[in-house]
């Protein structure tokens, strides 16, 4: 009989086929002879010689540790607060709560456009002013959306724009995002801002609205598109509103647009990092202002074949380290999404549905821990008009539920990606005495064949106590946990009129498929359901230490994410080594 190596890697795939032990199984000396057994028998086994290298091989401490796996994901951006009025609406995102805690609504003090024309209906809260010169205002359309707001149980986030439009000078000018123009008279300015929260600190109470986030302006350094003013008179509207924020709120939260990032359009970047720290304060004449926590946008375009955030991030990483009050203040993404898609084509839809979307968020998340991203706002992540069922990217949040909480444990990434249109790594985690490790291969390419073998060597903490474990597994590409390749089949199947020019594979069908495609949607619903589960694709697998490591073997398709799951034997080791 040939004598079997306990020098075991583990295949992730489950087409390996590999020796799973039943419960009744787990006593270590039992585990060893079953598995000399089925060596003897089995025509599917692993050979006992991995090729693992330097370029392939992901080294895990578990016994050092690198910081928590904080919840990053769950506030929602949103244009119109009067949606919260619809009693469906509230239903609909009521499901969301398991990973929505929180809605950013913006342009909510007016300033609104409407097809091209400038909005006075919708949030025209500004009335004028009275004989002596102070304003006239009217709330109850505010105060209407925030108390059917309210009754969801998600926590509001108010964003202090835009400018009302009689506030602004003639003749308006009126920019995509509605009124990007400076107030003309701050002493009104002052008193709107006032007005508006006194009305939320009289309505909800100070002592909650306190507990909110007030950001000032959207996108401040996007001329014209969001502000069409210098940027010193940003830095003194931020300056004036700030201080008028805390006549009312003393403690209040409070902070900057978050900064757009694509193409040359900034005006300004890290300058208003350097105004906020050691700047002459516009309202008070003192040297800086409150800045609670920073944000930015960030966007990407699939043609690209790159990921670009890193680089985008670092210098204003590195600019609030460079001062001690902004070191350690809440850095943000408000803004995220991929916007365009091979074609270069942007339509209704912000992010992508299929694989390629959830590889590029587990990227994107590996470098927002390196960076220190407090969180990272959504768009959504569900495919649009399904009843909310999941795109890819919630899939992988599925798995971030399953960590949070947990400590982050030591990892090295492996040497074979170029971090340019390649990625790869793990993000290791320790969680209520079991082992995590969300792994992840992603090509910037969606017509990429770049699959990857990994292998992961975990050492230290547990894994000196513990040499017998049980592990299961759960996996995201594009044979699970993804509806849209057969949503799309079924449609040109069905004959569905398909605008060829239109974004493919985005998280909104009717960019690229006329209205029928609901009628086959819900025709078909169940496969798709079914389909867009995050499937477990190993259960119960014995694995065991050797030569003081857990060593695996993971077979990633070239958009994949996976989340292995380490359970430690009730049986403790005798020895340290093996």
């Amino acid at each position: 009989m040939k004598k079997f190596t306990t020098h075991l890697f583990l295949a992730v795939a489950l087409s390996l086929g590999l020796y799973s032990c039943s419960e009744n199984d787990r006593i270590e000396e039992e585990v060893l002879q079953d598995l000399e057994s089925e060596q003897t028998n089995s025509n599917d086994l692993i050979s006992e010689t991995a090729i693992a290298t330097p370029e392939n091989t992901i080294s895990i401490n578990a016994g050092v540790t690198v910081g928590s796996f904080y919840n990053f994901w769950s506030t929602r951006p949103m244009i119109n607060q009067t949606r919260f009025n619809s009693v469906n609406f509230r239903n609909n995102i009521a499901s969301l709560d398991s990973y929505v805690k929180s809605y950013n609504i913006v342009r909510l003090l007016g300033g609104r456009q409407l097809r091209g024309e400038a909005d006075f209906v919708t949030n025209n809260f500004y009335k004028g002013v009275d004989n002596e010169g102070n304003i006239i205002t009217d709330f109850t359309q505010l105060t209407r959306s925030l108390d059917n707001f309210m009754l969801t149980g998600f926590k509001p986030r108010i964003v202090l724009d835009n400018v009302p439009w009689d506030l602004s000078a003639q003749p308006l000018i009126v920019d995509r995002f509605g009124n990007s123009r400076p107030p003309e008279d701050y002493n009104l300015w002052r008193q709107y801002i006032n007005a508006f929260l006194q009305t939320l600190v009289d309505n909800y109470g100070l002592s909650e609205v306190e507990t909110w986030r007030f950001r000032i302006t959207t996108e401040p350094n996007f001329n014209p598109g969001h502000w069409r003013g210098t940027p010193e008179q940003f830095f003194m509207h931020y300056d004036i509103t700030v201080d008028e924020v805390l006549k009312v709120i003393p403690n209040a939260i409070v902070g900057p647009g978050n900064l757009l990032t694509e193409g040359n359009a900034a005006a300004f970047t890290t300058e208003l990092i350097d105004h906020c720290a050691t700047g002459t304060n516009f309202a008070t004449g003192g040297t800086g202002t409150q800045m609670d926590f920073f944000s930015l946008s960030y966007y990407e375009r699939i043609r690209n074949n790159n990921i670009k955030f890193a680089s985008i991030v670092a210098p204003y990483r590195n600019s609030l380290n460079s001062y001690p009050q902004f070191a350690n203040i809440p850095f943000d993404i408000q803004e995220f999404g991929i916007v365009a898609d091979e074609n270069g084509t942007v339509g209704q839809s912000l992010n992508d549905g299929t694989e390629l979307g959830a590889s590029w968020y587990a990227a994107i998340v590996d470098m927002a821990f390196d960076n220190r991203i407090s969180e990272i706002y959504d768009w959504g992540q569900e495919i649009e008009s399904t009843g909310n069922l999941p795109a890819g990217r919630r899939n992988v949040t599925e798995m971030f539920l399953k960590l949070e909480d947990g400590t982050r444990l030591q990892a090295t990434d492996p040497q074979s990606v170029d971090n340019i249109s390649s990625f790869a790594g793990a993000i290791p985690v320790s969680k209520d005495g079991k082992l995590y490790i969300l792994i992840y291969n992603h090509n910037a390419s969606r017509t990429s064949t770049g699959s990857r073998t990994l292998y992961p060597q975990i050492e230290g903490g547990d894994v000196a106590n513990f040499r017998t474990w049980t592990m299961n597994e759960w996996t995201i590409d594009a044979n699970n946990g993804i509806f849209l390749h057969e949503l799309y089949d079924d449609l040109r199947a069905a004959g569905v009129t398909e605008n060829t020019n239109g974004r493919i594979y985005g998280n909104r069908t009717s960019d690229r498929f006329d209205a029928a495609w609901e009628d086959v949607f819900t025709a078909n619903r169940s496969k798709y359901e079914t389909l867009a589960e995050l499937p477990q694709t190993i259960s119960d697998e014995i694995i065991e230490r050797t030569n003081g490591k857990l060593e695996l073997e993971v077979d990633l398709a070239p958009h994949s994410v996976k989340l292995i799951e380490l359970i430690p034997s009730n049986t403790l080791s005798t020895t340290r080594f093996d």
